[in-house]
């Protein structure tokens, strides 16, 4: 399990090669499994990855913000990314549920009369004509 646990972290970080911070914890995630083996299980729980991982520190990190900025510490980030996983025994951080987009609403039907509908069967658009900029005024060729 230990070793399964590992290639599917190195594949995410393969994966991600250029995100630096899937790499950094990536490698945190490797030393923590080498000296707890046991929360290998965890880790291979098929829809927790690393990416969704750094999305839990950013709504975190929004409860945390002043202005524009949110600032926490390496052990809050790595303690965040360890609770994702279920592997944090310390004291739980208070992270917003994911959001939900919003439900769809369906367009409200259109109630057309009679009169509306004779009249947008008798209506018709006026011919167009395409004027060129080899045209004279007239619509014949300009010399």
């Amino acid at each position: 399990m230990y070793e399964k646990a590992v290639e599917k972290i190195t594949a995410e970080m393969n994966a991600n090669e250029h995100h630096p911070y899937v790499q950094v914890i990536g490698r945190f995630l490797l030393v923590h499994l080498e000296q707890h083996p046991e929360h290998a299980k965890n880790l291979l729980e098929e829809e927790k990855t690393i990416l969704k991982s750094l999305d839990t520190m950013r709504r975190y990190a929004e409860t945390q913000r002043v202005g524009n900025v949110a600032v926490i510490s390496d052990a809050d980030g790595f303690g965040i990314v360890l609770q994702y996983f279920d592997c944090w025994d310390g004291k739980p951080f208070e992270i917003p549920p994911e959001p939900q987009p919003p439900a769809r609403v369906a367009a409200p039907t259109r109630v057309t009369s009679a009169k509306s509908a004779q009249a947008s069967k008798k209506s018709t658009a006026p011919a167009l004509t395409q004027l060129s900029l080899f045209d004279d005024a007239e619509g014949g060729e300009a010399l």
